[in-house]
């Protein structure tokens, strides 16, 4: 008889431990930081914020309003970020966000992930050695944060920080053409 109600005990606390497993699954698709109210914003895909293995190019220039390029210029006065996939330590964090997300995506939306950039600075077609810094990817203000410059994720205006003046605009590249626009025109070694 007690063995009877052990097993029943346990199966019930089975059922109660998958019921709140799934809850918290489910949940957690309704709160990660791929909400609605991001879903325009620069860089930000169907399936919401840039995924940790992801690799983005985007060229930043100045003018009046975002260029519309199918590759990256052959010449012209730009610059070209290259983010890179989130180092070990940001990925192995995206466990611990994970389960932050199943309470509050407003921390992760303020104070977004870093990840590697190397940048590239053309000046009249002459392409800079590759310069590496680190981005800061944020939703909240949108912003992606550059050192000296951010791109504001809503308007795709690239900015100096510090004054907020406008440089330019900034637009998202092919990823597999603009590296082979990178191994051919950018020199060897950093800057």
């Amino acid at each position: 008889m007690a063995k009877k109600i052990r097993l029943r005990l346990q199966a019930g606390f089975r059922l109660v431990g998958c019921t709140i497993l799934l809850l918290l699954i489910s949940s957690q698709a309704a709160t990660q930081v791929n909400m609605d109210e991001f879903r325009d914003y620069f860089l930000v895909g169907s399936f919401g914020e840039v995924c940790t293995m992801c690799e983005i190019t985007v060229v930043c220039e100045a003018g009046d309003a975002p260029s519309v390029y199918e590759v990256v210029p052959d010449d012209g006065n730009f610059t070209l970020y290259y983010l890179q996939t989130r180092t070990f330590w940001s990925q192995i964090s995206t466990i611990w966000e994970w389960f932050v997300v199943n309470f509050s995506s407003e921390s992760l939306a303020a104070s977004g992930h870093t990840r590697p950039v190397h940048v590239y600075t053309v000046t009249d077609g002459n392409w800079s050695g590759q310069k590496i810094i680190e981005a800061r990817l944020i939703l909240e203000p949108g912003v992606i944060e550059f050192g000296d410059y951010h791109i504001d994720r809503i308007s795709r205006a690239w900015r100096q920080v510090g004054t907020g003046v406008t440089a330019g605009y900034c637009q998202r590249m092919p990823l597999w053409d603009t590296l082979e626009s990178i191994a051919a025109n950018a020199p060897a070694g950093g800057s």
